[in-house]
């Protein structure tokens, strides 16, 4: 099995092949957060100088909030897992001999994934309610199911078939069986290599701009959504050739 650095460095490599990647993180991975950031960023701005409609404060507007959160969320968990499933369909070329050697358009990879998105969300939801209650008992169990499920999106997708309910967990806790601890601590360096670097940098761009200009935070936000999405993209690629190490561990699961 590859080291974490093995895995980090193929994913890097089938990113630098993959020039649609950008396009699928850039629209569906950051520009719904971006816009949403950038909206909230404005209205925050015009009600601190004292703006207001009818006769109303703007951030005492609390019933309207209310009204327009709910479908903003569902949008975005929609626009979210899309972006998501994109980089799946996109990587699943890393689980074949030949990955990286073949492209694919936007629009093609967007069409293929549509089918996707609901029993994708579905299977979230129940994955993470289970996860929730086994940590009720105990945070450890809840981990330990956490890590048996991790595969189960790249599976739904390597099949090619919309599954809903608890089969993919149960294929994903079926090939991660035996192997828990060393997916587990995989993960842990992987996400560790990936996601402190960028906290690390989304601080110094947060307090670099604010000490330039107070004004520039919503600035600074924004652009802190363009580096967590492309982080998220490439944790995604290094999950599936993770996902393809332990099927090699597996072959007959």
């Amino acid at each position: 099995m590859k080291t974490p650095f093995e895995i980090i460095g193929a994913a890097w490599s089938f990113y630098k092949k993959q020039p649609v990647l950008n396009q699928i993180t850039f629209w569906l991975l950051f520009v719904p957060i971006g816009l949403i950031d950038a909206i909230s960023g404005l209205i925050d701005t015009v009600a601190a100088q004292g703006f207001t409609l009818d006769g109303k404060d703007i951030q005492s507007m609390t019933s309207m909030e209310f009204a327009i959160t709910i479908p903003i969320i569902i949008c975005l968990a929609y626009f979210l897992t899309w972006g998501h499933i994109c980089v799946l369909m996109v990587a699943k070329k890393l689980l074949n001999s030949s990955a990286g050697r073949t492209r694919t358009s936007f629009k093609a990879v967007r069409d293929q994934s549509k089918k996707f998105i609901i029993p994708i969300i579905l299977v979230t939801i129940l994955r993470a309610i289970t996860t929730l209650l086994w940590s009720l008992l105990l945070i450890v169990p809840g981990v330990i199911y956490s890590i048996r499920t991790f595969f189960f999106d790249i599976i739904m997708i390597e099949k090619g078939t919309v599954l809903y309910g608890r089969e993919t967990l149960e294929m994903s806790t079926k090939l991660v069986k035996g192997h828990g601890w060393t997916i587990f601590t995989t993960l842990l360096a992987i996400s560790v290599c990936v996601f402190v670097p960028a906290a690390i940098f989304n601080t110094c761009l947060q307090y670099g701009l604010t000490a330039i200009d107070y004004r520039l935070e919503d600035l600074a936000i924004v652009l802190i959504d363009a580096v967590n999405a492309y982080v998220g993209m490439f944790f995604v690629l290094c999950g599936v050739v993770l996902y393809a190490e332990v099927k090699k561990l597996s072959p007959t699961k």
